[in-house]
């Protein structure tokens, strides 16, 4: 099964805050994510480093049921050795003898494939391991030695002479697999930043793209461990140029005034995880100061935008309610960020509105809180499946949203209105590509993967310009993604938030930036909800989308109206 990510602005282009491009004028290209070959290939790499042998032989099998060859797999073992040591090595080939021999005994018969080729030992070695080194770095090697290379020369040999010219020579797998290999290494190791830095650089020298590497570390973190792919998603970035405000703390929180340590008589944050449907959730519970558990309190259930995480702006408007008295949850929604989910990047409205009643369901049996006094606070995307929601979960005494966005009408209509005229031509990209996974073949993305500071100037709309700046630049998250399964547009061109609306029996206090380009989904929802008990439209004047997100004037402003609203209604 291959895996294909489309990156195009007007045409199908997942935006932070989870909107279409009106920049038609931006030009469009295919990139492609990991196979399911390549993804087999990191974990086999990184479990048999790891000395994970009862995870690798999962990985094992499931690289052969991907289509990798026994002797693709057992040359990817082999290269680990140059950078984990033969102990490891030897122990993933005896775990990998070991299933091959379990398969036969079910009658599988696994593809032998090809072997390598004869190398070429004409000429010196140490010339040949030079020149592949060069062609894989894409720089030419002069003057005298540096470093390590002048410190031990004998060292600067053995590289050049055993590692590049006797194992990167060999034809079995391409120099890209062979990278994906070395970096799976690297990271589960740890500790090797420089080399981690230097091979990632060489994975885009040889065709990988910063989308693939992306979900290489999304891989590793699936396979390996969490720590690992944090820790090589910091490298990435830096290889990458992505300017990230990600804190070195323990709870990587990227919001001004974010908590950095819990302390007694302060609000603190209790990161936790839950089962959703058999999905592990990752999610922040914030109490307030002097938290009682013995002591009775209203909660608060915060619904993150599109894309975005429960770090980000949801963790702030989570912890300033958290400083009034309320104890707060922001979960990650399931398949995105730290929650768990396969295919990664599923964004699909059930699962989006499910994963507010699963908040719901835990915070109400959180020690102190009282079920009966629940609000729930949607901001950007995640107002619109708050509003879908509340519409059935009677939990929710009093709902709110901020900037709030409609998803299903922006993929089905386009932001603004501006893909009325190409709904079927989408809905059959869709659909072709829902074919495609079923038979087993490409899973098709749509989404941003990196974007320049030009392009970003470029950028006329406030809602992109902004939301670019907010997730690339000042409020950048490793565990922030831009993609979105294209297959989810199925689900989301079919839904909308607005839809039985009149079901919203609760009060209801819906908020927006007088200058939010996004402000007409706001208004649209408001006059729908006809039957709920009380409702108010509260406008931040001068605040645009993003600017709800982060600035302190309408931070503020926001926050006070929902201390207001809470403080009546729950």
């Amino acid at each position: 099964m291959k895996i294909l990510i489309i990156k195009a602005f007007g045409i199908v282009v997942l935006f932070m805050v989870g909107i279409f491009s009106k920049l038609a004028a931006q030009q469009t290209s295919m990139e492609k994510t990991l196979t399911p070959k390549q993804q087999t290939l990191i974990a086999i790499a990184g479990q048999t480093a790891k000395g994970n042998l009862t995870t690798l032989k999962i990985s094992l099998s499931k690289g052969l049921d991907a289509g990798l060859t026994v002797n693709e797999i057992k040359e990817a073992i082999l290269h680990c050795y140059a950078y984990a040591g033969f102990p490891r090595s030897i122990r993933g080939l005896q775990t990998f003898m070991t299933v091959i021999d379990e398969r036969k005994a079910k009658g599988v018969n696994d593809k032998l494939g090809a072997d390598a080729s004869p190398i070429n030992n004409g000429g010196n070695k140490y010339n040949r391991g030079k020149q592949i080194l060069e062609k894989l770095t894409g720089v030419k090697e002069t003057g005298p030695k540096k470093g390590y290379a002048a410190f031990a020369p004998t060292m600067d040999v053995f590289l050049k002479e055993h590692l590049f010219a006797d194992i990167f020579e060999r034809d079995i797998l391409t120099f890209a697999d062979r990278e994906l290999v070395t970096v799976s290494v690297i990271s589960a190791i740890g500790d090797a930043e420089p080399m981690l830095r230097s091979h990632l650089s060489i994975c885009l020298n040889v065709g990988l793209t910063p989308e693939q590497l992306q979900h290489f570390v999304g891989v590793i973190k699936s396979t390996v461990g969490q720590k690992e792919a944090e820790a090589a998603q910091s490298v990435l970035n830096t290889v990458l140029g992505v300017k990230t405000a990600l804190p070195k703390t323990p709870f990587t929180l990227v919001y001004k005034g974010a908590l950095t340590k819990n302390e007694n008589g302060k609000v603190n944050i209790h990161p936790v995880k839950y089962k959703l449907n058999g999905i592990d959730i990752a999610a922040n519970v914030y109490t307030p100061a002097n938290y009682d558990p013995e002591k009775q309190y209203s909660a608060v259930v915060v619904a993150h935008p599109n894309g975005g995480i429960k770090e980000q702006t949801a963790g702030l408007y989570a912890q300033r309610l958290a400083e009034s008295g309320y104890i707060t949850i922001a979960a990650d929604a399931a398949y995105q960020g730290g929650s768990c989910g396969e295919p990664r990047h599923t964004d699909k409205p059930a699962n989006r509105v499910e994963d507010i009643h699963g908040m719901a369901d835990y915070i109400t049996q959180y020690a102190g809180v009282d079920s009966n006094s629940l609000g729930v606070l949607g901001i950007c995307g995640g107002g619109g499946y708050t509003l879908k929601a509340a519409q059935s979960d009677k939990r929710f005494k009093a709902v709110a949203t901020l900037s709030m966005f409609n998803s299903g009408e922006v993929r089905r209509n386009g932001f603004q209105n501006s893909q009325l005229a190409t709904i079927q031509e989408r809905l059959q990209k869709a659909t072709d590509a829902r074919a495609e996974e079923a038979r087993g073949g490409k899973m098709t993305y749509a989404g941003v993967g990196s974007i320049t500071d030009e392009e970003i100037a470029k950028t006329t709309t406030d809602l992109y310009r902004e939301g670019y700046e907010y997730y690339y630049r000042t409020h950048a998250h490793p565990n922030s993604t831009f993609l979105y399964t294209m297959s989810s547009m199925l689900d989301l061109m079919t839904w909308d938030a607005t839809t039985g609306m009149d079901l919203i029996n609760q009060p209801l206090l819906m908020m927006a930036g007088s200058k939010a380009d996004t402000k007409y989904m706001t208004d649209e929802a408001f006059k729908k909800a006809t039957n709920a008990k009380s409702k108010e439209l509260f406008v931040i004047d001068g605040a645009t989308h993003i600017q709800s997100y982060y600035k302190p004037e309408y931070v503020n402003q926001a926050v006070d109206r929902l201390l207001q609203f809470y403080k009546k209604n729950l």
